[in-house]
């Protein structure tokens, strides 16, 4: 009986494999910086409940630009949470705390929610926990240069890999009480 397991599974093993590949690749997208407000304007535009980004700084020019995107604006007016995970505006955590104050500002003003958390290195952004972009941008503290640093962000479509996300990152009682409060 366990041989026949065993043929069976070698069998349908390159099957499985190229199944799990197939699902991969269509709910996988790898962004770079000069794509990512396109992509991610959609994201929030079909959001059905919230969006959490995950930016430890926060530039001036990018919190307004972000705030002055249609898409956003709507989401805001439908009831979609907006909430911003970034780092509290002290010179121990951010280089320049004046700015960072001004951004959190902002953001709050805009009915947006700001969480302040010491340290904060990771970046990411979770739309309605069925998608999260994972990588090296800074969503709110990126300017747009003639060139843009190899800064990335990749996108996957799992529910499944967002749970695991915030189980085993951020925690599911600090995500669902705290964040998403």
């Amino acid at each position: 009986m366990f041989r026949r397991f065993l043929e069976e599974r070698l069998r349908k093993g390159p099957l499985l494999k190229k199944l799990r590949d197939e699902v991969f690749k269509a709910s996988t997208r790898i962004i770079d910086v000069a794509a990512l407000d396109g992509v991610l304007q959609e994201d929030i535009k079909n959001s059905k409940s919230h969006v959490v980004i995950f930016s430890p700084f926060l530039s001036i020019s990018r919190v307004k630009l972000f705030l002055s995107m249609k898409t956003l604006i709507d989401a805001l007016k439908r009831g979609i949470k907006i909430v911003v995970v970034t780092r509290p505006a002290v010179k121990r955590w951010v280089s320049d705390p004046e700015e960072q104050r001004e951004c959190i500002k902002l953001l709050s003003k805009s009915g947006i929610r700001v969480i302040e958390i010491d340290a904060l290195h990771f970046k990411a952004i979770i739309i309605d926990d069925e998608i999260i972009y994972l990588g090296s941008i800074n969503v709110l503290s990126i300017v747009p240069l003639e060139y843009y640093p190899p800064d990335y962000m990749v996108k996957f479509e799992s529910e499944v890999l967002v749970e695991e996300i915030i189980e085993n990152v951020l925690g599911r009682e600090k995500y669902y009480k705290e964040v998403l409060k």
